[in-house]
Formats: C-alpha cells, sequence, structure tokens
C-alpha cells in the first residue's frame, strides 16, 4: 500500500486555568512545562483552539479551527494515511483521545533528528530550525496565552493560524531534509513507539499501587535511619560527592554560568533523577536525603500510574490504559530511553510496579528477553563466532559456572530446588553471573564489591576488596580477546577513539567509522563528532593517570570521559539494540504489537484463543533469528504468556 503523508500541528489552550469542580488534585498551572504529555491531553481542561494541515506536497498548510476541524477530522479516510507532526506523541494523542483518528502510520521528525543530530543539541523545533538555518517559530504564545480561541482576538486567532502553518511547512521540510539519511527499517521503530503512547493498551492494578504506596511510606524512614550520615555530609557537594563515590558512583559535573565545573547535583539534573531510580538501595536513599525529597521514586511513579489509570475517576468509572512514553535513540547508544514523568524501562523483573501492569480483557501480555545478548555480543566482536564463550552459548552450556568454578576453585553449578547447597550455589553461580556480565565492560574492584552486596545478579555476598579485585583480574585473565592489552577488543576500542577524533574511514568488524561517527549495519550512527582530548588544569579533579589528559565528549549533561572498555559498552548496547529492534520490525509485520521495549525485552500483546501459544513460539523464533551481519552468533530468549507483567 501507498501510504499519503499529511502533516498537522496542534494549538491548544495553555496558561493559569482553574480546575473545574471534583479534581482537587489538580493545579491551575495548566501546561506542559509543568505536566506530562499524557496527564496534559487527558486533563478536563483540554481544549484544542484547531489545528494546521498540510494534505500532500503540493498543497499549503491550512489552518481549521476547533469547529471545523472536528468535521473535517471525522469526514476523513484515514486508512492509507501517514500521520507526520514534530512531536507525534503529543499530536497523535490529541488525535486518538479526543477525535478518534487513527492513521496507518506515524511519523514523528523530532525522532529523526535525535538519531541524525549531533547528541548535545536540542530537539525543539525552534531549535532544530536555528541549527539547519531556518527562521525561527512565528507563533505568538506569549498572546494566547490563557486564552480560550473565543477570547482571542481576530488578529491574534490569525497570528495563531499562521504560526501553526508555519510551523506544518518547516516540519515538511526538516522531514523531508532528514529522509535523505534516515535508515528505511527505522520508520517502522519510530511509528511503533508512537502507538505504544497514543494507542495505549496496558491497564493497572490499582489497589495493588496503593498498596505499594503505603509499604515504600514506612520503608522509606527505614533506610533513611540506616544511612547514618549526618546532615553536614550531604549539604556538603565534597563530602556528598565521596559518599557516592565509596557506592561505586562517579558523580557527573557541569559547568555553572560563571564558567566553573561543579557537580551536578541540583534536583533539575539528569544525574540527580537517575540517582533516585538507582538500582543500588542506599544510592537511591542518598540522592533521596541530598534533595529533600518527600516521595521515593516508587512512590513517585506509583502515584502516576494511579493517577494515570484513573483519568475517568475511580471505580466504577471504566480504566484509562497506560501511555507507554518511549524516547526515540534516547540514549547516545541508540536505546530508547523513558519519559513523560514515567519510566517504563526501568520495571525491572521482580519490581512491584512491574507486577501492577495488566493486559486488557482478551489479551496476554508476552515479554520476551533476549537472554544475554549483551554479553554474546561482547565476545562475538572481540573474537569472532569460534570465541570461546561463544562456543559456549552455541552449546547452551552455562556461561556462568567456569569463570564461579575457577574462582572458588570447585565445581560450580546451577542448583534445583531440594538441593542441599542450594544457597550456597545460587550465591556463587551469581558472583560468575555478575564477573560474566559486568567485567566485560571494564569494572574495577570497587564496583564489583559493592555490586555483590546489593545482589544485583543473584544473592548478596559479602565479599573483601581484595577477592573482588582477584575476580576482575581473573576475569582479564580468562578473556584475552576482550582484555588482552594490545590486541583485545578494549585496546582495539581504544585506538578507534582517536580514529573518531579524525582520521580516513574505516570498516570495523560490521561497524563502519566515519566523520567522528559509528555507523551500524542498518544505517543508524553514534555521534562522537564532539570529542576531544582535553589536558585538565591543576584545580580539575583526575585520577592520577588522566593528569596528562583524557578523551572526552560533549552531551546535553555536558562532558563524559571516554576510554576503550567505556566505548566498548556503547557499541554492544548499539548493536544488541539494532538486533532486537529488527526482531521488533520482523514480529510487527506479523501482525503482533509491541506495548514496551526495557532495552533486551520486547513487551508484546497477543490475543487469546486458539493458536495464541503458536504465535508466542513464532514470535521467540523471530528473537533468535540469526543475524545476517553477524553470522554465527547464538541468539538465545526467554519468553511466556501472561495477564500480569511478573516475569
Amino acid at each position: 500500500m501507498t501510504l499519503r503523508p499529511v502533516v498537522i500541528d496542534f494549538e491548544s489552550l495553555f496558561g493559569e486555568i482553574t480546575p473545574p469542580p471534583g479534581h482537587p488534585h489538580l493545579d491551575s498551572n495548566y501546561s506542559l512545562s509543568s505536566m506530562s504529555t499524557e496527564s496534559y491531553i487527558r486533563d478536563p481542561r483540554f481544549e484544542a483552539h484547531g489545528a494546521a494541515i498540510k494534505w500532500s506536497a503540493n498543497h499549503p498548510a491550512r489552518w481549521y479551527d476547533e469547529r471545523a476541524l472536528r468535521q473535517v477530522l471525522k469526514d476523513e479516510d484515514w486508512s492509507d494515511v501517514f500521520l507526520i507532526a514534530w512531536h507525534c506523541a503529543f499530536d497523535g494523542l490529541i488525535l486518538t483521545h479526543h477525535y478518534g483518528v487513527r492513521p496507518k502510520m506515524w511519523g514523528c521528525p523530532m525522532s529523526m533528528a535525535r538519531l541524525l543530530l549531533p547528541a548535545h543539541l536540542s530537539v525543539s523545533l525552534d531549535n532544530v530550525r536555528k541549527h539547519l538555518g531556518m527562521s525561527p517559530k512565528i507563533t505568538p504564545y506569549n498572546l494566547f496565552k490563557g486564552l480560550h480561541w473565543s477570547e482571542m482576538s481576530e488578529d491574534v486567532r490569525n497570528q495563531v493560524a499562521r504560526g501553526a502553518e508555519d510551523e506544518v511547512e518547516s516540519i515538511w521540510h526538516l522531514f523531508k531534509h532528514f529522509g535523505q539519511q534516515f535508515p528505511a527499517e527505522e520508520y517502522e521503530i519510530v511509528d511503533s513507539i508512537v502507538d505504544m503512547f497514543v494507542n495505549p493498551a496496558l491497564q493497572a492494578d490499582v489497589p495493588l499501587l496503593a498498596q505499594i504506596w503505603e509499604k515504600e511510606d514506612a520503608d522509606k524512614s527505614r533506610r533513611m535511619a540506616a544511612l547514618g550520615v549526618v546532615a553536614g555530609d550531604l549539604q556538603s557537594s565534597a563530602r556528598f560527592a565521596d559518599l557516592l563515590r565509596a557506592e561505586g558512583v562517579e558523580p557527573e559535573t557541569k559547568t555553572s554560568p560563571k564558567g566553573n565545573t561543579i557537580y551536578a547535583f541540583a534536583k533539575t539534573d539528569d544525574f540527580m533523577r537517575d540517582l533516585l531510580d538507582d538500582e543500588n538501595e542506599r544510592v537511591r536513599t542518598l540522592a533521596e536525603a541530598r534533595l529533600g525529597a518527600k516521595s521515593t521514586i516508587m512512590q513517585t511513579r506509583a502515584e502516576t500510574l494511579g493517577f494515570m489509570a484513573t483519568r475517568n475517576g475511580p471505580a466504577p468509572a471504566p480504566q484509562t490504559p497506560l501511555c507507554v512514553y518511549l524516547r526515540y535513540c534516547g540514549a547516545a547508544t541508540l536505546r530508547p530511553t523513558g519519559g513523560d514523568d514515567t519510566n517504563f524501562l526501568n520495571m525491572k523483573r521482580q519490581s512491584p510496579i512491574r507486577k501492577t501492569l495488566l493486559a486488557p480483557e482478551g489479551y496476554w501480555l508476552a515479554p520476551l528477553d533476549s537472554s544475554q545478548i549483551e554479553c554474546r555480543v561482547l565476545h562475538y566482536l572481540a573474537g569472532g563466532s569460534d570465541e570461546p564463550v561463544i562456543q559456549k552459548f552455541r552449546a547452551r552450556e552455562d556461561p556462568y559456572v567456569d569463570l564461579a568454578s575457577l574462582f572458588y576453585k570447585e565445581t560450580i553449578y546451577k542448583p534445583r530446588k531440594g538441593d542441599p547447597r542450594f544457597d550456597e550455589m545460587e550465591a556463587k553461580r551469581g558472583m560468575g553471573k555478575q564477573g560474566r556480565l559486568m567485567c566485560g565492560y571494564g569494572a574495577a574492584g570497587k564496583q564489583f564489591k559493592i555490586t555483590a552486596k546489593n545482589g544485583l545478579y543473584g544473592p548478596s555476598v559479602e565479599i573483601s576488596i581484595e577477592d573482588a579485585n582477584a575476580f576482575v583480574a581473573l576475569y582479564r585473565q580468562e578473556n584475552p580477546s576482550v582484555t588482552a592489552r594490545n590486541t583485545g577488543y578494549w585496546a582495539q576500542a581504544e585506538r578507534m577513539i582517536a580514529r573518531l577524533a579524525g582520521g580516513p574511514p574505516l570498516d570495523w568488524g560490521p561497524l563502519h567509522v566515519k566523520d567522528g561517527k559509528i555507523y551500524l549495519p542498518n544505517g543508524t550512527m553514534m555521534h562522537y563528532d564532539s570529542l576531544e582530548f582535553h589536558r585538565p588544569d591543576g584545580d580539575e579533579e583526575v585520577r592520577d593517570f588522566e593528569r596528562d589528559g583524557y578523551w572526552r565528549l560533549r552531551t546535553k549533561r555536558g562532558w563524559k570521559k571516554l576510554w576503550g572498555s567505556k566505548l566498548t559498552q556503547n557499541i554492544c548496547e548499539a548493536v544488541s539494540r539494532v538486533v532486537i529492534s529488527q526482531a521488533l520490525v520482523r514480529i510487527k509485520r506479523m501482525g503482533v504489537r509491541t506495548l514496551n521495549w526495557p532495552y533486551d525485552e520486547l513487551l508484546l500483546l497477543i490475543s487469546k484463543g486458539d493458536g495464541d501459544r503458536q504465535l508466542l513460539e513464532d514470535c521467540k523464533a523471530e528473537m533468535v533469528q540469526e543475524v545476517p551481519w553477524l553470522p554465527g552468533l547464538p541468539l538465545d530468549c526467554e519468553g511466556e504468556l501472561s495477564e500480569r507483567y511478573s516475569k
């Protein structure tokens, strides 16, 4: 089917708007600057002023006020429309939620910009226009803030209309511009990500969300009491930085308005937001204490999902399904990131919040996890299809017990329930898993020790720093394809950093390095355009081996250091992302929707009935299909059908 491109841009009410009676939790500040996209659009105060629409490449954009727009949208046949909007999640949810419009496919130039422009640039429409030498937006937001359409003068209405038409024409221009470089298969990825948000399906167990909030409120006091720090430790940036380093977290920095390098410890800094969601309970609690947080991230997430599910009011009112907001290529490694005040990507296995998500009536949830994909990719890139660890994966051997057996000097195995050594073997195998999955990216002994105590890969294990260093050294000794000083993949990556900073193009395994970018086989790319070798001044806090200089990369959060094992991690994440996204596209073409994409897992929606289990097996087969550009890489997948998102 040939699709018709149609471009749209809505303008809507915002400003100080008093909530209607019966909504005491709503604030009078009704705007996207203080609300999530989902809550703004589903708010009872939502009111579209109208929209500008470009019906084809040969027709100029035309403004329709809301009264005319409603009829136009109703009369149009959307079955062959490729609907394009700058922030397609925003305009798309307006169309589906308020007008019942569902085009054949969604297009989002803002998402395209995230892939194609340097990672440190903002992808707001106005900023992208300026970056590419276009004129600024002309929409007069200051003239209609807080005004209903009926309250605007004719002159302001005309300015709103012309501004929206100008935006639509620029969106079409940028879509064509980015389309010259945008990989064809990625359009389907963008469509799937937008669809997760604008055609929501997940339901919530609201009573369970309330229980989680109450339990977390009680647990918070216990954790705060157990911190063992005084107020001065939290208020001093230097001492707080030391507390984080003691937990294996290197504090990020930023440039102050005066040009000084300072720690990124403000409430609005992404680094601190990430700490509030850290896997380490003590790190989370330190961040909460530093910021004086009244609610933990678990409580905030429970509240957000509870409100999202009850936009129609409490039961027995029908639930509003949960909108899953992901940012396409939100990470520099091409992975999606969470957003809209609800990170659906951090709902890990056994997470209480994860268990509150339910399938809609008549459907199964089917989470498919690509087992150990980053570890498989790492060893394949480092040593090819005959690399020893790859051979273990191919033979379906346990990839964790060999490293653990060498460390503990006894045979370690995966125990079955009832085994008298179950707890012991579970813990020791968990250490092997941690070593295999963590040390490949250059983890040091201090970080290894802290992670073992936190039990992220198995039961919590207390080990000495000497044993942690010994485990790291053992991994490096046993995996020369990754770690060898001159020939291992880390060493190759270290040399590649210099090539990224300047040098002729070259192929590196399945990757292509050119013009400060690393291209993946499907045409996507990671940006290293801003890479530079930095020589620190005397006041800069650096490690001894960095005193003569180090490589760093400019990001939206400021400068980040880059070294061989870190670049290795970036590459493995990006390659794994493309393997998973290509499986997503194949599964989509089978008629199966993806509702969430938490890194190496796809959450599928499968209709109940005859053939549902066979369909699950067919989807799993797509997840393990051999990748043509990684021949000989063995893949594996776990998945099952469930009414609750528990696995």
